[in-house]
């Protein structure tokens, strides 16, 4: 059954919807731009998603999260959305570079004045902009403290030397301006500060407290300052400013942590959370993510990290309260009255005063739970684990465009946008990729989170940070990585796991001194991956392999060493006795952060080892077995794997992939402050690392060696076995494997008259398997002018001679027969093998010395073989029979059957002029000399063994290099051995 889908629209609309710093198709650098898109005519079929941005596909998501921090005056985007079906839609959009507003000057009246007692009233004018309407920002320090659209707003400021002023346009573009004043500080507060909110001085009121609040050391004191609070109807952006602030003043100086603190950081906590209220109904909650509210969302923040950390201290209810707590907050019903019922439910529970730790514990824990809703109305600005991990990748896009007029002398850093990666490199990959060292020259970063796919399981996931470089003149046409053979690029990588690494959190450590830490693995994960180890005795060995790749960096990490230790770490194979002993790598005693490298070069995967034991200054052979001292020694480590890959533009799209080749991690003993790569290729990259748990190595391979009489008497059997067979050779030494035939008055039935020869046929069959026949053969010899003679050879298929590797002499004499003769073969297909294997005839005139040889090699079955030759040779002469190839698979075939044992025993070595009468007996024994030197030859190469070699376990059973060294020698002394016999056989035999 086939079904059929009935499209109405030939080509899908597809829309590009604004959702942040795109309003009028105006961009902010340095801000995040959030593009969606919308499918008007898609109804409910599965479409998919490309995003490209000048010509580079970034991302196939439904939303484009693209920051840039420095970009040329435009950057073009275009969209394609296509169905299963074929049919597609695109749109393209430009985004101009907005650059904010421009000229202008601010001043401030007065310029001197009271801390939170003189109204200052800033003004800014003469300030142009692309997008109009103009609105002024006012900060003392990082604290908000107004806004203001003209110069009729008045200002309450905290001791502060200057006014911090962010103009901006309807677009967030932003321009940063100072304005010096002098403050004096309140020698003591008002009495009636309470009386300016009845006057509605609000922000004189909030800063005048913030003033107050620097002074307190109890809890008591901030709750009576702040009880009016409650009552007040905070609704202005400035005014959840100058709250965080507060909040984050009396949390620093109520350093010990009471019912008190918790009480008013709670109560301070709802403030905050009715002000975010208010402005929400008032306008879109998501002014926190432009730029003037940078500060203010790191502070909001803070508060609740805080917030968090009282949360975990304080003693939760009882199981029943809990228990519907926790159920709400999974299925989303958490809200105001639901809490207000499990307060009046815990305070029934018991009426002493323990039930007040419970209450607060809802109270704080609910206003943590809103504040943490208020920040998290967008994905992208903050996520934590509050009781369930609510964090998801994001597929965020950072974009970083630099341009230089000339080639830069200098190394080149360039800093991502997002600040995850850093790439530095020389000059000279900029006259390699452009092929010139003059003009323009434009770099291009492109940091990427994607889904990768990895076929790692969980506890080696590795990261999803994707980093892409160009380097361009004029416009960017990148289709194929290139590879650079006389320069390098080096990047680094400052997050190495955790995706999730907020924007800001970056920005504010990187601008701190404290570098940010790259690795967030959890403690859980390198547990399991632990190694644990202990050593009883001086001579007491540990061995651990595991499987390093391709191009990677293994890092041993040794948290515990309760004694020194001697380690060795190689790869291919185990460690010797004897390179452990003399190993001048050690591991400190009582260390808990000690690493030791190792990279793999290799084009393939290999085996790593390493192989430890107690610190000694003598081997390993010579040191005594006793008991360590203060031990057992104890020591664990874990395996970390650190890897950086390449993506493999050249291939077809449906096999591309990510290689080990063109990047490789440096030397580096920590990765705290990022892993570092070196690439010899300019595409795209990605680096990350793993923890793996080691394989423990059975060390028995390390005892001396010792004898085995099992293995002896193993030897001893084959040994008896061999002088059997030995003797059962000696007894039938005499039984020459060939048989001589004499015809008498064969020459009765001559038809030609003239001097009667002597004619000795020889014929031979193949040394092959059932090479013999149970037929009888029949021989007839024909000449151009000879009557045609016929020779038959009765065989009784019960008892048989022509055999496998026969000679059958035939002699005769007879007239009719001379050389030059032609031989036609054929039998009677009698017996159970009828068929067999002709190797050659030869016909040798006895009276004149010519003999005449007829090759045939090849197996007769039922069919008539006619031979001609012209192979004829006299007494003396020296002829080589065949070609040279085939000559050489016939003597290969023949000594690998001697040297396989199978020679000695049915065969003959009648294919030399060498050896026509050698015994069957004097074969083997040359043959059993000539395994016995070789054999010698091996023991001595190898040498005695010992513990020294005796744990080398090869994988093959001999080294190729050990096979070259071992052939010459044996070659050489077969060659001698061979000359020897030679000689004596021509004189003895």
């Amino acid at each position: 059954m086939q079904a059929i889908t009935v499209i109405e629209h030939k080509i899908l609309e597809v829309t590009i919807e604004c959702l942040r710093n795109c309003k009028n198709d105006f961009f902010t650098p340095s801000s995040k731009i959030h593009l969606r898109s919308n499918c008007i005519n898609c109804g409910g079929q599965l479409v998919r998603y490309k995003w490209f941005v000048d010509g580079q596909l970034l991302v196939t998501s439904r939303d484009l999260a693209l920051y840039i921090r420095s970009a040329p005056k435009e950057i073009r985007i275009k969209l394609i959305v296509y169905s299963k079906y074929g049919i597609y839609g695109r749109k393209v959009k430009t985004l101009f570079k907005n650059t904010g507003p421009r000229g202008g000057i601010c001043s401030v009246y007065p310029r001197q004045g009271y801390e939170g007692i003189t109204p200052f009233y800033p003004c800014c004018q003469n300030f142009g902009s692309l997008n109009g309407h103009k609105e002024y920002w006012y900060y003392a320090g990082s604290v908000l403290v107004g806004s203001c659209v003209d110069c009729n707003c008045e200002v309450y400021l905290p001791i502060t030397s200057s006014i911090k002023v962010l103009v901006c346009d309807v677009t967030w573009a932003c321009r940063t301006t100072w304005i010096e004043v002098k403050i004096i500080p309140l020698r003591s507060i008002p009495k009636n500060i309470h009386g300016l909110l009845e006057k509605g001085h609000m922000q004189r009121y909030l800063q005048i407290m913030q003033s107050a609040a620097s002074h307190l050391t109890k809890a008591q004191s901030g709750l009576y300052l702040t009880r009016n609070l409650t009552n007040i109807p905070f609704q202005s952006r400035s005014s959840l400013a100058r709250l965080a602030n507060l909040t984050l003043t009396l949390a620093h100086r109520l350093y010990f942590v009471d019912q008190q603190k918790e009480s008013l950081l709670t109560k301070m906590v709802k403030i905050i959370n009715n002000n975010f209220e208010r402005i929400k109904r008032n306008e879109e909650e998501t002014f926190l993510m432009e730029k003037p509210f940078d500060n203010l969302r790191l502070a909001c923040r803070e508060v609740y990290e805080i917030i968090k950390r009282l949360c975990k201290d304080t003693p939760s209810p009882p199981m029943s309260v809990y228990d519907q707590y926790y159920r709400a907050f999974s299925t989303g019903k958490l809200d105001q009255s639901f809490v207000e019922k499990l307060v009046d439910e815990t305070q029934k529970l018991a009426k002493d005063k323990s039930t007040s730790s419970w209450v607060m514990w809802l109270n704080s824990t609910w206003e943590m739970e809103r504040l943490y809703r208020h920040l998290n109305y967008d994905r992208g600005l903050y996520r934590s684990d509050i009781i369930d991990p609510r964090k998801e990748m994001s597929n965020g896009v950072a974009l970083e465009v630099q341009c230089f007029d000339t080639f830069p002398k200098k190394i080149v850093r360039v800093l991502s946008s997002d600040r995850i990666h850093m790439v530095l490199f020389a000059r000279a990959v900029l006259n390699e990729v452009l092929k010139t060292d003059e003009g323009r020259v434009c770099l291009k970063l492109v940091s990427m989170k994607l889904k990768l796919n990895w076929w790692y399981p969980i506890n080696k996931k590795p990261s999803t940070l994707v980093l892409s470089v160009r380097i361009y003149q004029r416009e960017d046409n990148f289709t194929v990585q290139i590879p650079l053979n006389r320069s390098q690029i080096h990047m680094k990588t400052f997050i190495t796991y955790d995706p999730e690494f907020d924007t800001e959190i970056r920005n504010s450590l990187i601008s701190s001194t404290r570098s940010p830490r790259a690795i967030s693995f959890s403690s859980t994960e390198v547990k399991n991956c632990l190694t644990e180890g202990t050593l009883q005795t001086h001579q007491e060995i540990r061995m651990y392999r595991m499987v390093l790749m391709e191009h990677t960096l293994l890092a041993v990490q040794f948290t515990t060493s309760t004694h020194k230790l001697q380690v060795v770490l190689r790869t291919k194979e185990k460690p010797s006795v004897r390179e452990i002993s003399n190993s001048k790598c050690t591991i400190p005693a009582l260390t808990t952060n000690a690493t030791i490298l190792l990279r793999n070069n290799c084009h393939k995967a290999d085996r790593a080892y390493i192989a430890l034991r107690l610190y000694r200054d003598t081997s390993m052979g010579k040191a005594d077995n006793s008991p360590i001292a203060n031990g057992p020694a104890r020591f664990a480590f874990v395996f970390q794997i650190r890897s950086c890959d390449t993506w493999q533009y050249s291939a077809s799209l449906d096999n591309q992939k990510w290689l080990h080749y063109g990047c490789y991690p440096t030397m580096d003993l920590s990765v705290e402050k990022g892993i570092r790569c070196t690439c010899n290729v300019l595409g795209t990259y990605t680096d990350y690392l793993y923890y793996i748990p080691g394989v423990e190595v059975p060390i028995g391979v390390f005892q001396a060696a010792k004898l085995n009489i099992l293995i002896i008497l193993v030897y001893l059997t084959a040994l008896l076995i061999i002088l059997l067979w030995i003797l059962w050779l000696y007894r039938y030494r005499s039984k020459l494997p060939s048989k001589t035939i004499r015809f008498p008055k064969f020459e009765l039935d001559d038809e030609s008259t003239g001097e009667l020869h002597d004619v000795l046929i020889s014929l031979r069959t193949g040394g092959r398997i059932n090479a013999g026949t149970t037929a009888s053969v029949h021989l007839s010899f024909r000449g151009q002018s000879q009557p045609v003679r016929h020779i038959e050879i009765m065989q009784d298929p019960e008892n048989i001679f022509l055999k496998s590797n026969t000679t059958l002499y035939i002699w005769v004499r007879t007239r009719d027969i001379r050389i030059p003769t032609k031989v036609m073969v054929y039998h009677n297909n009698a017996g159970r093998f009828p068929m067999w294997f002709l190797r050659r005839i030869e016909v040798t005139d006895i009276q004149t010395g010519e003999t005449q040889v007829f090759l045939a090699r090849k197996w007769l079955e039922k069919g008539t073989l006619l031979m001609s030759s012209t192979l004829i040779y006299k007494q003396g002469d020296v002829r080589m029979f065949d070609v040279w190839k085939n000559r050489f698979m016939m003597s290969f075939e023949m000594f690998w059957i001697n040297w396989s044992l199978w020679q000695p025993v049915t065969g003959s070595w009648r294919e030399s002029a060498h050896y026509p009468r050698m015994s069957r007996a004097k074969r083997f024994c040359e043959f059993i000399c000539k395994l016995l030197v070789n054999y010698t030859i091996c023991a001595s190469f190898f040498g005695v063994t010992t513990s020294e070699n005796l744990h080398l376990m090869r994988s093959l059973f001999l080294n190729y290099k050990d096979i070259i060294v071992l052939t010459m020698i044996c070659s050489f002394v077969n060659v001698m051995l061979q000359t020897m016999f030679n000689l004596v056989n021509y004189k003895f035999g």
